[in-house]
């Protein structure tokens, strides 16, 4: 049997894209070249992998078996016999994507103790938002990803760090300011600012509006936690952020919890096709370990 590496790649990355012209854009090659790999090898195998129509193509059940089984065998090839310039894959380099978020709040301390503790691995980070981190992660451009629950985890693998409740921003001189919680029915009739981004805060913060009868609210929708803290400084609104984004706000403006909670998840995620190099295997359990940590220094919310 003459099986290629080559053509083991193309059907992974076939696979994983479900696109001739996709697939053969990631190794510069054209649609009817991967075409032409992949009907070699079934033929050399004597198997149907795909199935092939006018708008899309997809993994026959044969194919989805032998793709769990090939999958981990030509990323470990990849990363030991041909590691590629710029792709993370030199030694002590872990390439890690970040939620935006995430950069600016939990992400810091991690890296500073994990350089503290592994001072011969630097962290190549990469800041996007989240839909990017994902893709990155997925196509094996980053090691690792850290994101805020996201709905869909195909292909990847997802360790939960720690729960993210939902907090009312306020600034220093505010009544709330001074209080354990607040409750969200008290912010009726309110100015808020609120996160527009894509790791699903609005929607999270418009289903407890609604769900604890948050009448008059006027909402402003801002893109990034930053904004948010300048307008609450500036006494134009409420924020309603993730505690760990109102805790880096800075001192003139105080996080407050909100009750009931509403908790998101803060997850570190990676391929599931990919067994993680040592470096990356070392950061990806120092964040783990390192988790404990960031839940004790959160403010909790008072339950109702």
């Amino acid at each position: 049997m003459s099986v290629s590496l080559h053509q083991l790649r193309l059907f992974v990355t076939l696979a994983r894209h479900r696109s001739f012209t996709r697939a053969g854009d990631e190794f510069g090659v054209t649609q009817s070249a991967v075409s032409r790999s992949i009907r070699e090898l079934e033929d050399e195998l004597e198997l149907r992998l795909f199935d092939r129509t006018t708008r899309q193509v997809a993994l026959t059940d044969t194919g989805r078996k032998l793709l769990a089984r090939v999958a981990p065998l030509v990323e470990e090839l990849e990363a030991t016999l041909r590691p590629r310039p710029g792709d993370g894959s030199e030694p002590g380099i872990v390439q890690l994507a970040s939620s935006s978020s995430l950069t600016a709040s939990v992400l810091p301390a991690l890296l500073a103790s994990c350089r503290a503790i592994y001072p011969d691995i630097s962290v190549a980070l990469v800041d996007k938002p989240q839909s990017a981190v994902l893709q990155l992660v997925r196509s094996g451009e980053v090691d690792v990803g850290i994101v805020i629950g996201p709905e869909n985890l195909d292909e990847l693998v997802a360790e939960p760090l720690f729960t993210d409740s939902l907090c009312a921003a306020v600034p220093a001189g505010h009544p709330f300011a001074a209080r354990a919680s607040v409750r969200w029915h008290e912010l009726r009739g309110a100015t808020l600012l609120v996160l527009d981004d894509d790791t699903s805060s609005h929607a999270a913060i418009d289903r407890a509006l609604a769900m604890y009868d948050v009448a008059g609210a006027t909402r402003q929708r801002l893109a990034q936690a930053p904004a948010v803290s300048q307008m609450v400084e500036a006494g134009l609104g409420i924020g309603v952020m993730p505690m760990h984004a109102c805790a880096a706000a800075g001192s003139r403006v105080r996080p407050v919890a909100l009750a009931p909670d509403v908790a998101r998840t803060v997850m570190l995620v990676r391929r599931r096709s990919r067994a993680l190099r040592p470096g990356a295997a070392s950061v990806w359990a120092h964040f783990v370990a390192s988790s404990a940590d960031l839940r004790k220094s959160a403010p909790q919310a008072v339950e109702a």
